[in-house]
């Protein structure tokens, strides 16, 4: 029997489809087909130990304890998530029992380095020492599988792509841990934690408040001149603008904004009634429609257009590709497709025209759109509709939007290019500078037919006038003020797109390079931190640890992520760790150096860190607002202070059924608590959450809705928090204030 192992269910549907032979029997956990099992992971299976794994004492965070390092850092079955799959403990079972019945294994990892480890850690884990073939493929279409398992190597040739994943996972949790713990222990009640990927990603968005809070208005003139100019119909009246002809290189200072408003009038003036030449001329435009989507892309989109964060549209995604089978793998990074792709076409076509009930005037299944070029296929390929019938009305109002924007940008492919022509005026003033005006015309819309969220720019006169030199005069003037802005504030859409591109903030030269060719590869990418896959839990991971915060969809720093960012040292606050690690993953790669070769270089980075002092967070800065508690079941967690207890003036938090005083415990034993729920009375309706607890301890009064009357009538009143210590129901009471008529007979006052 030969055993096929996927890196996850719809692949190994796909490879049982492509195998030869007849399929025997099929269900979740694997499928027969001839001489072969298929079955498939989610995700990896095992995770690393963390130190605790090793030794209890680990447990409790101490800077004697570091560093901690192991040298042959093992694995544990990994801790199960909401995916709708057994649990990874029952699936390595599993597997374990298919190796122990199979003579050979198809490693069926995607065609990359994590994909490698993800199986190769498993066949570690069970010994197993059969012959094992990769299969080799970024193309899962029918025709691209069958092709690679035709050619599938020796995966032998292969497990050092795993080892440079593995080097790196160890490496990862190894700055985690002693990072995270050496900055904890070095400052007292405040929980810090330090990630590769999440401390460079913290460091953008602090880098982009300062430069907002920082930036000073400037005011400057814009100026314009109304051109008659002088054509074979009549004088034609053309607005241009006055700008010079040469624009700052890049890094370069712009000078060449006008400050004063009497210089701009004066300049004007000098302009109108002068006499020009007037060059126009004009090129036809064939615009390509936009690729299809990768999950960056999409998300962006989607933020755009319907206002999802990232988390929500990586899980819509993914209930559309494994509940609705609507889509293709959503985790991609990728937004080419293979020339499989382009022959299977037709018939997905025509499937999602039946599934969305509409079909293009000018679509056209011969056009071969620049997006499938198999040269441009990584692990993985673009986000499109599979060949499998969707029923819209099953799917979720979130699920349809996102649905038919994966088919939208499926259909331009096949749509003609977009004919634009575009029309320029040129004047010259003086050796520095000139008048320009420009004007855009669509000649045929081709794919923008179907973009109507795309605004159309109307054209001007000037695309009326015939390409030449013409005689014009300056009629007529103004300036219009202007100011400059700082850069807009991070959402969780633009700066996941910004973790793709990281290397353009990087000030380095070299650092940039290395960066740079890290994603050499990879089209949708130009160095970059993080995967597809895991950016935006990093996010959100910087939003609940208290580093972020959100207002509205506006995403700013908090004072303890300042603070954090500020006393950290360039090796461990940067992207160059990322860079740096590449190179040695480089020669792991090719076999040149063995795994330690970049776990060794990091312990040597943590130890020279521990040994030196660093700055200590600013507790008056940040108010207090987070304290550490260590926990027996959860270790060190970080809990947000939410105010000062009105009883005993201790921190009061939120627990899982209430908000209560740490000071609960003898000798204060605080009897404060206020819990979010009640069974019965006034509020029995009305649940208590953490905003609400914030404002009664600092004394205002809060608005509550469905308040309940004797009578069952739900009613609304502002409600404030009072402390009675010989309180009937406990010390905590509130009273309720009407801006109207009360309600008859509400109790006044309720535990």
């Amino acid at each position: 029997m030969i055993l096929v192992i996927a890196e996850k269910p719809s692949l190994g549907r796909d490879i049982a489809d492509a195998l030869p032979g007849t399929k025997t029997s099929s269900d979740r956990r694997y499928i027969k087909k001839g001489d072969y099992v298929i079955t498939w992971v989610f995700g990896h299976m095992l995770s690393l130990k963390e130190p605790e794994d090793y030794d209890k004492k680990y447990k409790k965070w101490s800077a004697e304890q570091l560093p901690i390092y192991f040298s042959d850092w093992g694995h544990k079955i990994g801790k199960d998530s909401s995916g709708g799959f057994e649990s990874k403990a029952a699936r390595v079972k599993l597997i374990g029992e298919l190796l122990a019945e199979s003579d050979s294994v198809i490693h069926a990892g995607d065609p990359d380095e994590e994909g490698q480890l993800l199986i190769d850690e498993l066949l570690q884990w069970f010994h197993y020492d059969k012959p094992v073939m990769r299969l080799d493929t970024g193309d899962t279409t029918r025709g691209g599988l069958i092709k690679a398992l035709g050619k599938m190597k020796d995966n032998r040739e292969c497990v050092n792509e795993g080892w440079s994943a593995y080097a790196r996972s160890v490496a990862d949790l190894m700055v985690g841990v002693n990072m995270s713990r050496f900055f904890t222990c070095a400052n007292k009640s405040v929980l810090l934690t330090v990630g590769r990927v999440q401390t460079p990603t913290l460091g953008l968005v602090v880098a982009r408040d300062m430069q907002i809070e920082g930036h000073i208005k400037t005011v400057y003139y814009d100026i314009y001149i109304d051109l008659d100019v002088e054509t074979p119909d009549g004088i034609k009246r053309i607005r241009a603008k006055y700008q010079p002809k040469k624009k700052p290189k890049k890094g370069e200072e712009d000078n060449s904004q006008i400050t004063d408003k009497a210089e701009a009038e004066r300049i004007v003036k000098t302009l109108i009634g002068k006499s020009y030449k007037a060059e126009i001329e004009r090129k036809m435009i064939n615009e390509d429609p936009p690729l299809p989507f990768n999950l960056v892309k999409l998300q962006s989109y989607c933020s755009s257009h319907f206002g999802y964060n990232p988390k929500d549209v990586m899980d819509i995604t993914q209930s559309l590709r494994e509940k609705h089978k609507a889509i293709t793998y959503n985790r991609s990074d990728c937004q080419y497709l293979s020339e499989e792709h382009f022959k299977e076409a037709p018939k997905t076509m025509e499937r999602v025209i039946q599934n969305i009930s509409y079909r293009p005037k000018e679509l056209d299944m011969t056009i071969h759109s620049k997006c499938f070029n198999d040269k441009n296929i990584t692990a993985h390929f673009a986000i499109i509709p599979t060949n499998n019938a969707v029923n819209l009305d099953k799917l979720t109002e979130r699920e349809r939007n996102v649905y038919l924007a994966v088919c939208k940008y499926y259909m331009t492919q096949f749509l003609p290019k977009a004919i634009k022509e575009k029309s320029k005026l040129t004047a010259d003033v003086d050796a520095e500078h000139n008048l320009v005006a420009y004007s855009n015309k669509v000649i045929n819309p081709g794919y923008l037919a179907i973009f109507k969220d795309i605004k159309r720019e109307e054209p001007t006169v000037l695309s009326e006038i015939t390409p030449g030199t013409y005689k014009a005069a300056g009629a007529d003037g103004a300036t219009e003020e202007k100011e400059t802005k700082p850069p807009s504030r991070y959402t969780k859409a633009t700066l996941n797109e910004d973790m793709t591109r990281i290397a353009k903030y990087v000030t380095d030269p070299k650092i940039k390079k290395l960066l740079e060719l890290k994603d050499k590869d990879k089209k949708g990418e130009n160095g970059s931190i993080g995967t597809s896959a895991t950016r935006s839990s990093i996010i959100d991971g910087l939003v609940s640890k208290g580093y972020l915060e959100e207002k509205g969809k506006k995403l700013i720093s908090t004072e303890l992520g300042r603070e954090l960012y500020r006393i950290l040292p360039d090796e461990i606050k940067k992207a160059d760790m990322t860079a740096e690690w590449w190179v040695i993953q480089e020669d792991i790669r090719a076999g040149k150096a063995g795994y330690e070769a970049l776990t060794h270089n990091v312990l040597e980075t943590i130890e020279k860190i521990i040994k030196n002092e660093y700055p200590s967070v600013d507790q008056t800065v940040m108010g207090n607002q987070y304290i550490r508690r260590h926990n027996k079941k959860e270790g060190v967690k970080q809990i947000e202070v939410l105010g000062k207890c009105p009883m005993c003036g201790g921190n009061v938090v939120e627990g899982a059924k209430g908000f209560g005083c740490m000071n609960w415990r003898p000798p204060k034993s605080c009897k404060f608590v206020i819990w979010k729920k009640h069974k019965a009375g006034l509020f029995k309706k009305q649940n208590f959450t953490k905003t609400m607890v914030k404002k009664w301890l600092t004394g205002k009064s809060v608005e509550c809705k469905k308040l309940s009357s004797n009578d069952g009538r739900e009613f609304a009143a502002e409600v404030t928090m009072r402390i009675n210590p010989s309180g009937q129901y406990g010390p905590v009471e509130f009273d309720l204030h009407f801006k109207t008529e009360k309600p008859k007979q509400p109790d006044k006052t309720e535990k």
